[in-house]
């Protein structure tokens, strides 16, 4: 069995990011998430057949840019996107 110096409960972005701390200060880090998807709020997950949507990520605005300076998420592949529309809430009633 290994042994870590930390454990995450929650693959969510605020996880990962912690996460991500951790192991940059030296931390042998463990992430446990229940779902198949991580990045909670952030993750992009198909709801319908062939209909992918980005579940909250409206949010990621406020994403701390000091947060993606430290982690280097640009040279990761972040790329945050302006969204146009904002919004999309399709109803059964048109």
């Amino acid at each position: 069995m290994s042994n870590y110096d930390s454990i995450v409960i929650g693959a969510g972005h605020n996880g990962l990011v912690t996460a991500a701390y951790l192991a940059k200060a030296g931390r042998k880090v463990l992430v446990l998430e229940r779902r198949e998807v991580v990045g909670g709020i952030a993750a992009t997950e198909e709801i319908f057949p062939g209909f992918k949507f980005a579940t909250v990520a409206h949010l990621a605005s406020g994403f701390a840019s000091e947060v993606s300076a430290d982690l280097e998420l640009k040279k990761h592949g972040l790329e945050l996107l302006p969204l146009d529309p904002l919004l999309f809430a399709p109803s059964l009633s048109g």
